[in-house]
Parts: structure tokens; sequence; C-alpha cells
């Protein structure tokens, strides 16, 4: 049964470097990628297998009262605005996704279908994939706008890779980075051969929120080190060096988006959070919209890009999905499984406060591709003891 279950992973993860080109559009507004039924298919033999494991992660679950109340908020949002709204199938199959995301994380910590660090491997391969495929769509296939017919934002010489959009092709290469950093020094000439990878297909995004948060997390990271053991990252600081040396020499074609001086996506990010706070009812301030439930009506919008219909702010869609109570609670979750993290693997938290950060610009958190890498690899840590 090992063998099965190395199988299934190895599959969700090729298929997850296949990123956007994997994805099943079902009608206008339901979607689903083929590594979601290869997950499916692992949780169901995983309850057959280890019915006992499951069994004490439930009592677990049940006995956690932050988790009991974030739910109970949830459902109670959503039954109060279905009463009110009428119902909606969407934020019910995207609540079920995450969620089946994070218990496939779970399961990992008793499934172990490969060692902690052959996962570690593993994940900076699907990387690199994503990397590759990116560096091969930027020099034969630079021009992706026809992908503006098929719901999609149009991109014109930046690296969108599989995922169809710089942005979360740029926080895939950039938490990959922080995860790559985790070679033995004894294989320094392949970390340093990875990390310029990653630097230079990162550069090639054109993207300013996974320049940001490469660079802030990265600088966090230095700081973090030197005050924890009063040493400094030379390494770190030279790939960041090189980076911001890098910038002013990215090749600059006609097009608005290799611009990095350019005002109309910030502009639109803006109104995207203005609208959503406008929208709020005075009670919706209290609980919320309901998670996930979109900005727009699924009559007026195709849901091909599925982030597209929530506020690019992390903030502003937590506070309209569940409101300022749900902040609150959601705010504090975020700090003890940063905690979690910090305390088990400093690197992983690294790309943890990478992903914050990017997601004050994208709905990046709650992406497919990015909740399912941070479950896969920060769930299965387990818990500290610290």
């Amino acid at each position: 049964m090992k063998k099965v279950f190395q199988a299934l992973f190895l599959l969700i993860l090729a298929l997850f470097s296949l990123g956007q080109l994997q994805r099943i559009q079902l009608t206008e507004v339901l979607a689903f990628y083929i590594y979601d039924i290869v997950l499916l298919i692992w949780l169901i033999l995983s309850i057959v297998k280890f019915p006992d494991q499951w069994i004490k992660l439930v009592k677990r679950m049940t006995k956690n009262k932050l988790l009991l109340l974030t739910l109970s908020w949830i459902c109670f949002g959503i039954v109060i605005n279905y009463a009110i709204a009428g119902f909606s199938t969407i934020p019910l199959l995207y609540l079920l996704r995450a969620f089946a995301y994070c218990l496939f994380g779970l399961s990992l910590i008793f499934i172990k279908p490969f060692s902690r660090k052959s996962q570690v491997k593993l994940w900076i391969m699907v990387g690199l994939l994503i990397g590759f495929w990116g560096l091969l769509q930027y020099l034969f296939f630079p021009d992706t706008r026809f992908l503006k017919y098929l719901g999609w934002d149009d991109h014109y010489f930046r690296l969108i890779s599989t995922q169809f959009d710089p942005n979360f092709a740029g926080i895939i290469l950039v938490i990959t980075f922080f995860l790559s950093q985790t070679i033995k020094v004894q294989s320094g000439w392949l970390k340093t051969g990875i990390s310029l990878f990653f630097m230079t297909t990162l550069l090639l995004t054109y993207s300013r929120a996974s320049y940001l948060s490469f660079l802030g997390s990265g600088a966090f990271l230095l700081l973090l080190r030197f005050i924890k053991s009063h040493k400094i990252n030379h390494f770190l600081i030279i790939i960041m060096s090189l980076f911001i040396i890098g910038l002013p020499f990215l090749p600059r074609p006609a097009g608005e988006g290799v611009r990095l001086e350019r005002t109309a996506s910030v502009s639109s990010r803006v109104e995207s959070s203005s609208s959503a706070l406008i929208s709020l009812k005075n009670y919706q301030w209290l609980i919320g919209k309901g998670l996930f439930a979109p900005l727009t009506s699924q009559s007026n919008a195709s849901l091909l890009n599925n982030t597209a219909h929530f506020p690019d702010n992390l903030i502003v869609f937590i506070l309209t999905s569940t409101g300022v109570v749900g902040l609150i609670i959601f705010l504090f979750i975020l700090y003890k499984f940063g905690q979690n993290l910090y305390h088990k693997d400093i690197f992983i938290f690294t790309a943890f406060i990478a992903i914050l950060i990017h997601s004050q610009f994208n709905h990046t958190l709650f992406q497919p591709f990015v909740w399912l890498w941070l479950s896969s690899l920060g769930l299965s840590l387990g818990k500290s003891k610290t």
C-alpha cells in the first residue's frame, strides 16, 4: 500500500507542476483540477487504510476550541447570508476544497509516503519544473495575450508559466526558493545554481508583488538568523543583491506589463478592495457575506480565473467574508500557525511570511496551488511542543 501512496503523491506533484493546464472547466462557474481527483482518492484510501489515525485526528480536532470556534463562525455567517440572499453551491465547493487540502496535509503526518527530507526535495523539483516551463514559455511564447479570450489576463513578454499568471507563478518561485535554502552546504554548487535559477525566473515575471515578497521575507529571514545566532547569511545577501542589481537590466519590450512603474494594476486593486468594502451592509460588518462569496453575481462574471471575484487584499477579503469577529479569529489563527512554523522549520516559516506579503496585493493565500503547497508542507509538520 505504501507504493500506492507514493505513486499518488508523485502524481499530485506532477499535476501540480502543470498548473492550469490540468484544469477542467465544467460550466462557466464550476471547475476543478485533475489533481483534486487524485487527492480525493488519496483521502479515501487513507481512511480505509488508517482508520485509527483518522479517528485520533478527528478527536484532537473536536477538542481544539479555536478550530471549533472558527468553523462555527464560518457556518453561522454562511447560513445567515443564505437565509437573506439565497443559496449558492459555489462557496461550499471552495470550502470543501480548502478543507480537503488541509486534510491531505494532516494525513502526511502518519502516512509518510516519503521521508520529510525527500518530500522537501520533491517539492523543490516541482518548483524547478514550474520555473522551467515558465522559461520555455517566455522564450518561445512571450505573447500570451490570446489567453484573454479564455478568461485570463493578457500578458506580453512576462513569465507566466503553467499558472497563466505572473503573480502566482512568481510567488511559487519565491516560496520554492526559500524551501531550496534547506539544501546542505556540502551541495553548495547545487544550491547556488538553483537559487540563481529561481532569481532569474522570478525577475522575468515582472511581478512587483512577488519582488516585494521575496525581498521582504528575505530581509526578515536575515534578521531572524542574526537575532537567533548572531550570524549573517552572506549567501542570501549576495542573491538578494544580485536580484536588485538585475532589475534595471530587465528587457523592456513594448507593453504596459513590463513597466515596473505602471499604475493601472495598483488602481485596479484599490478599486477591488474599495468596492468590496462599500458593498457591505450594516450587519455584514459583523458577520460578513460568507466565506468565498463572490463579489459579483454568477450571471455577470466568469469564474474561469477563480481569484478574480474576490478582493485582492487578504485583510479585506476576510473582513468582507467573515466580518470583524471573523477577522480577529483569522489573525489569531495566522499568528498561531506562524508560531508553529517558526519553531518547526524556519524556511517554511519564511515562505509563509512571503505568502502573507504577497496576499496584500493578490488573492494568494487561498489560491488553490498556494493553499495546497502550504497545507502539504506546513500542516504535515505537526504541532510544535513549544
